[in-house]
């Protein structure tokens, strides 16, 4: 009997202390709370932004001016996104993020003032297949430095009257696609610019409030782009980022995301978009030097060839400011002086902008300065009858 009586007592025992150890939380634990917008890094697209359960988001190349421009049948292929408990991943900042009210009066998320959508044929979490749709659909990145629009030119013009034009700067009603900052800025080029130089900003950026220059470091840009075509220029010790050779800047007057009124300042055309059809900058060739070749008539002359020129003796040449000029000198015995005086010796030598001059025998380079005076002359050192003059003209 009492065996039975301990065998029982040591069952009650094991029993409790089972029950005791019972933690229900070890068996079914609570289900992971994703953030509303993730990062997904996506071997082809880097850094993309998602949805809480990995559906890709993307941007609508018409929303420029921060509000949806997708409405009625386009929200069935491209439903819309939206959250009222904000939480993000990191490297996401809540400062980039906003929210608009559309048409319908429904809400949208915005980043840095793109509304964000999804994509009906995006059917699993991490595909990105809407990217480049129509050339107007972006997947929505993060860290992009410029952006696509598309929408209606509204030049501006210097008397501050607006004017619809069409993407050839003429007065129409059209949607042109064109390039923007990162969130929704337009770009603009220069005519006057050549590649990779900045032909407008001065020294003392005084005229950058009305042009400012586009300062960027290059991150990623839409997939409709190519980044060879980017660069950077310094512009007096400042970084100007360049696309086909064009410097980039804004316009003063676009004081709201979506502004294009550069496109009309000061006339339409001077200050054009930029998009992937636009041709590269053109390219200024230095201007190669004008040659001479020079010989001897005995001690009596030079005789010139070259630059319309056929062993003219002592000819009287025109030469020009900022020009490069070349005297390819073969007359030995007979030094050829460029002089401010005309005379024999080395005396009175003018020696601005020139290389190896009195040379009997080699090339005597002549860049012209700006503040050379109107008349110089060459002589030989020795003989005063071989000798001309050089009219320096602008």
């Amino acid at each position: 009997m009492k065996n039975l009586f301990l065998l029982s007592f040591t069952l009650l025992l094991l029993t409790a202390c089972s029950s005791d150890d019972y933690d229900p939380g070890t068996t079914n634990p609570p289900p992971v709370q994703n953030n509303a917008v993730r990062l997904n890094n996506d071997a082809n697209f880097g850094n993309v932004l998602t949805n809480s359960d990995g559906f890709t988001l993307y941007f609508f190349s018409p929303d420029s001016k921060g509000t949806s421009n997708c409405n009625g049948g386009c929200t069935d292929a491209w439903p819309i996104f939206f959250t009222d408990e904000l939480t993000l991943d990191n490297g996401l900042n809540a400062s980039d993020f906003g929210a608009i009210t559309r048409d319908d009066g429904s809400q949208q998320t915005t980043f840095k003032g793109w509304p964000l959508y999804l994509f009906a044929n995006d059917a699993a979490a991490g595909a990105i297949n809407g990217d480049g749709a129509g050339d107007v659909w972006y997947v929505a990145k993060p860290d992009y430095t410029v952006m696509m629009a598309s929408a209606q030119l509204v030049g501006k013009d210097a008397d501050g009257n607006e004017t619809n034009l069409t993407s050839d700067y003429t007065p129409g009603d059209e949607d042109t696609f064109y390039m923007t900052d990162a969130e929704g800025n337009t770009l603009y080029s220069f005519i006057n610019d050549t590649s990779d130089t900045n032909n407008f900003t001065a020294d003392d950026f005084s005229n950058n409030g009305v042009w400012p220059i586009f300062e960027a470091t290059l991150q990623n840009i839409p997939s409709i782009l190519n980044l060879a075509d980017f660069g950077t220029i310094d512009v007096f010790g400042r970084q100007q980022l360049t696309y086909k050779g064009w410097p980039l800047y804004f316009f003063g007057q676009d004081t709201q995301r979506g502004d294009n009124f550069g496109v009309g300042f000061p006339a339409a055309g001077i200050w054009p978009i930029l998009n992937q059809t636009i041709e590269a900058a053109p390219i200024v060739e230095e201007p190669g030097a004008i040659v001479y070749n020079v010989t001897n008539e005995s001690a009596s002359a030079y005789l010139f060839t070259g630059a319309g020129l056929d062993n003219d003796s002592n000819p009287d040449i025109t030469l020009k400011r900022g020009e490069t000029y070349e005297f390819i000198v073969n007359a030995p015995g007979h030094p050829f002086i460029i002089k401010s005086v005309r005379g024999t010796g080395t005396g009175n030598a003018y020696n601005d902008g020139v290389s190896n001059n009195g040379a009997a025998q080699g090339t005597i380079t002549f860049t012209v300065p700006n503040d050379a005076p109107n008349t110089l002359f060459y002589n030989c050192e020795f003989h005063g009858s071989m000798t001309g003059t050089f009219t320096i003209i602008d």
